[in-house]
């Protein structure tokens, strides 16, 4: 911890050398004030915390409670922005003169489009999303009620060129594909910050609440020039709800197999100050779709564990509380989650045969600063810490030790969970600088530092060996030190065409230790160290002409094999991996190009985009060199390979208020090789195809909003993939095979009506038409591409106040 933070010092302090030096602060002749009411155009109604920018400069200020403004400008003309999420910006040009005192009241549209967000995640700047030169795709809040959602996982369902999919039918752990890439590829974002990854990524999509969640802003395509390792296919930004408009809203969901959500929010505003606060309670019943008593039936129909989770947080925003022109920021979030699965009667004993029970604890922590110096120029700071933890109990040790000891059950001396520690903090210095009016310079300093100590039973069960049917601790002790320095100059050559360019310089180091107890797994093992540096280039640009933007970018990632999903939900124990010497960071080469056509009820994109990967990095099991030095597994570079294709996104209204959405895409994504592992057996040509990955997708979702009613429905259309079946985890076996999935077709619908002021109620489905995946293998749990269950009906209230 001390070369971390000697390290992190001295990037901090070398920066501020190099580059704030020369920016000091300076006060400047004031000659004029603008001043003036914000209020919503349809119901009068006062707005604050509106986002006031003068002349696209750096500077910003914010309405207060009573929608009031105040600006001090210097003599002469001014554009002046007036934006706030959820409605249309409003700029208007002034004229001041020396001693002037001017009013203007501004009213804003409400707007029922994306086009005016302001985003953050494609260039770490503010952009409107119809502006930004870095194709940024939304999913607001609104969207994600619609869907129902009840976490991250389902609010990323149904969108073009991002799968969410199960990867295990016993705990239902799952993932997000982005553009055919699997969930290693993309690194996923809490408000900027890459505190979500390692063992928190295995269940985390299904833990962060959907309460917590403002909106999710979702980049395609390498994004390592900004965002470091893991970013090789793209970047999943969480925003979360921060303190807008003072009042509270309660939720209260029940479903179908006791699936019930309970949410909370509220938010507090006085002065310079805000408070958003949330908590949720998500339950969710066991479901045994076979009817046998078994979480994973004999014809492989898999079932829901059995979940009950509780989060909860805050979000502490202060403007001008320190030193002036400057934002506080505070935030805190907790989760913790039970998950069980089993055979039905016995499925409370964690240690019964076919149990599963995982545990998990988190609190993450985060803090921020902004100090705009003038209106050109601004400092931003971040650190941001969690601590996330794990207890998981499953039947592989007693399976081993009763398979090993005549079928006589360990002792309960003997027996104990999986448990697992991670800690991960992030620290971010940046500062933002306009030269000329042309160009936006962004330059950032970014330390991360994680470490993970796992411990868990295991028994040897090699009939070969001396120590046969011996139990003992496993111990693993891992750490990784990332520092990145990172340059980006947004270049608008005028008004129609802006340029990009950007670069990133990354060094990785990682060490692992692995030991435990007896003489079977010493203490002492030597550390196994990795380090590796990578540089990453990005350039974009962008044509803009009335409502046409035409996007073309290309990039590259890198990700190094450290702390990946694979490796951590082997939770039955501390599995020993090796990392071979000879072992190159994985890297990508990404390209985009898209035209956007908005209007204001109708819009339509186009996006063509291709990835190429070199090295790709896999898993697997251990090589004789890799025995030999008492290794388990090993990660490989196991191929190359590419994902290309296009996606097409449509939104119209056609008459009042009824309208439509379509998203479709299609994705191909080969390796350069066919793999060795089906080399002698008949699905040889079939291994190039990269799993999981379907050719066409596509969702169309008609929705009606009028007078306090909103009705929506939804298709989820997912074309054929190929998907690996290993027989008892062998490829070579007689029934393996690679499977040609059957398309699908999976249907949700939501009613929502008011019934009286602040109070209103809804209905809904998922899945309406029932559709189970058909073909299932209980030997193989990690073969799901479909639902493995049918359809759930809620209904819920909705009371705000």
């Amino acid at each position: 911890m001390k070369k971390v933070t000697e390290v992190c010092t001295k990037g901090i302090f070398i920066f501020l050398i190099l580059f704030l030096l020369p920016c000091s602060v300076f006060s400047e002749n004031i000659h004029g004030f603008l001043t003036g009411r914000i209020i919503d155009k349809e119901t009068s109604s006062v707005l604050y915390d509106v986002n006031i920018v003068q002349d696209d400069s750096v500077e910003f200020y914010y309405s207060n409670e009573r929608g009031e403004y105040l600006l001090l400008l210097p003599a002469g003309k001014h554009k002046i922005s007036f934006s706030k999420l959820g409605y249309i910006s409003e700029t208007i040009e002034v004229d001041i003169k020396k001693g002037d005192s001017k009013s203007l009241n501004i009213s804003l549209i409400k707007d029922t489009s994306i086009h005016e967000t302001i985003v953050v995640t494609g260039t770490r700047t503010e952009r409107r999303i119809k502006d930004t030169p870095i194709r940024t795709e939304v999913i607001s809040s609104k969207e994600i009620e619609n869907k129902n959602a009840s976490n991250l996982y389902e609010a990323l369902e149904g969108n073009v060129g991002i799968r969410v999919e199960q990867q295990c039918s016993y705990c239902n752990f799952g993932m997000v594909r982005m553009q055919g890439l699997s969930g290693d590829h993309t690194q996923v974002l809490i408000d900027g910050e890459p505190i979500y990854t390692g063992i928190a990524g295995v269940y985390g999509l299904q833990q962060i609440p959907a309460s917590m969640i403002e909106r999710i802003e979702i980049i395609k395509g390498a994004g390592s020039a900004l965002y470091g390792s893991s970013a090789i296919g793209g970047a999943i930004n969480i925003i979360t709800k921060t303190p807008i408009q003072t009042g509270s809203k309660i939720n209260v969901e029940l479903g179908s197999k006791n699936t019930n959500k309970f949410c909370f929010n509220n938010t507090i505003r006085k002065g310079k100050w805000g408070a958003a606060f949330f908590a949720q309670k998500n339950e969710a019943g066991v479901i045994d779709q076979t009817g046998d008593g078994w979480k994973t039936g004999p014809d492989g129909a898999s079932d829901r564990v059995k979940s009950d989770s509780f989060s909860a947080g805050f979000n502490l925003r202060g403007n001008n509380v320190l030193f002036g022109n400057d934002v506080l920021m505070c935030s805190g979030q907790t989760i913790n989650e039970m998950r069980k699965g089993g055979i039905l009667e016995t499925i409370e004993n964690p240690y019964a045969e076919a149990s599963e029970h995982i545990k998990t604890n988190r609190y993450q922590a985060t803090i921020g600063y902004k100090k705009h110096f003038t209106d050109k120029k601004m400092l931003s700071f971040s650190f941001a810490s969690a601590i996330h933890k794990r207890t998981a109990t499953n039947d592989t040790f007693i399976g081993d030790y009763t398979e090993t000891h005549s079928g006589n059950y360990p002792g309960t001396d003997i027996m104990q969970p999986y448990t697992a520690e991670e800690d991960s903090y992030v620290g971010n210095l940046s500062y933002y600088h306009i030269l000329m009016d042309k160009h936006h310079l962004l330059i950032g300093f970014q330390c991360v530092y994680d470490s993970l100590k796992e411990s868990g039973k295991y028994v040897i069960i090699d009939s070969s060996s001396p120590n046969y049917g011996a139990d003992y601790l496993s111990i693993s002790e891992k750490s990784a030190l990332e520092y990145g320095l990172f340059i980006q100059d947004e270049f608008h050559i005028n008004n129609n065409i802006e340029l990009v360019f950007g670069a990133r310089y990354d060094s990785h180091h990682s060490k692992d230790k692995f030991g435990g107890s007896s003489k079977i797994a010493n203490i002492e093992n030597v550390e196994l160290k990795y380090n590796e540096s990578s540089f990453n280039p990005r350039m974009a640009v962008s044509y803009k002409v009335k409502s046409i933007n035409i996007r073309a970018s290309i990039g590259t990632g890198f990700r190094v094999p450290y702390g990946f999903s694979e490796d951590l939900h082997l939770c039955s124990g501390s599995p020993k991996i090796n990392k071979p010497a000879g072992l190159k960071p994985e890297k990508s080469l990404s390209y985009n190009f898209g035209i956007d056509y908005f209007k204001k009820n109708f819009d339509i994109s186009i996006n063509l985009f291709r990835t190429d990967l070199t090295d790709k990095i896999g898993f697997a099991d251990a090589g004789d060199e890799s025995k030999s030095l008492g290794y388990d597994y090993e990660w490989q570079n196991i191929d190359s390979g590419y994902t290309q294709g296009i996606e097409l996104k449509m939104r119209l209204n056609l008459i009042g208020d009824f309208g439509i959405n379509i998203n479709s895409g299609y994705t191909d994504a080969k390796y350069e090789n066919k793999r060795d592992d089906w080399k002698n057996t008949n699905y040889y040509d079939e291994s190039q195809n990269i799993s999981r990955v379907p050719k066409f997708t596509s969702v169309m979702e008609l929705f009606y909003e009028t007078q306090g009613l909103t009705v929506s429905l939804s298709g989820d259309y997912t074309g054929r993939m190929y998907i690996d079946y290993c027989e008892e985890d062998d490829s070579s076996s007689p029934n393996s095979k690679i499977v040609h999935t059957p398309d699908f077709t999976i249907v949700n619908m939501k009613i929502r009506k008011t019934l009286f002021k602040n109070f209103d109620g809804y209905i809904g489905a998922k899945n309406l038409f029932d559709y189970v995946q058909p073909e299932k293998h209980t030997d193989d749990a990690a073969f799901m591409y479909a639902p493995a269950y049918g359809r759930l009906f809620y209904a819920g209230i909705n009371l705000d106040f």
